[in-house]
């Protein structure tokens, strides 16, 4: 094997662990929250949660690339909707983080009936962000 090739797969391989293996590892983590009591680690959402509405916890970083394309879809449902979405610095509210998996940002998790429905990472369209707070589903 020539060393081009196996630098390339050395990469590949650096990639699968830093990039796939914690997206899986979170997803699984959240399936298995999916429909239970949701954590009320971040004390500002604590009430809402426990009121049983319908919440989304938004998880960020300011370091985040895609974060700061989701930030102004996130700002828009909060006008409509100014008690219902958190915003949640990962990096500096990191037991919150802890409680619902996040390995990764943007992290919405969407919260029903004092339940995660769902949650979701990565850049997330605001018509499924609108359409969970407006009595729809959330749909990926």
């Amino acid at each position: 094997m020539s060393v081009g090739v196996t630098v390339v797969l050395a990469l590949i391989g650096l990639f699968a662990l830093f990039a796939v293996v914690p997206r899986v590892m979170m997803t699984v983590k959240v399936k298995k929250m999916e429909g239970k009591a949701a954590p009320t680690a971040h004390k500002p959402s604590a009430k809402r949660i426990k009121s049983g509405s319908r919440t989304i916890l938004y998880f960020y970083t300011p370091s985040c690339g895609v974060c700061r394309s989701q930030d102004p879809i996130v700002k828009k449902v909060q006008q409509r909707y100014p008690d219902a979405v958190f915003k949640i610095d990962a990096s500096t509210h990191r037991e919150a983080a802890k409680a619902y998996g996040v390995m990764g940002v943007p992290f919405l998790a969407f919260i029903e009936g004092g339940k995660l429905v769902a949650a979701r990472a990565g850049l997330q369209r605001e018509s499924a962000i609108l359409g969970f707070l407006s009595g729809g589903t959330q749909s990926t």
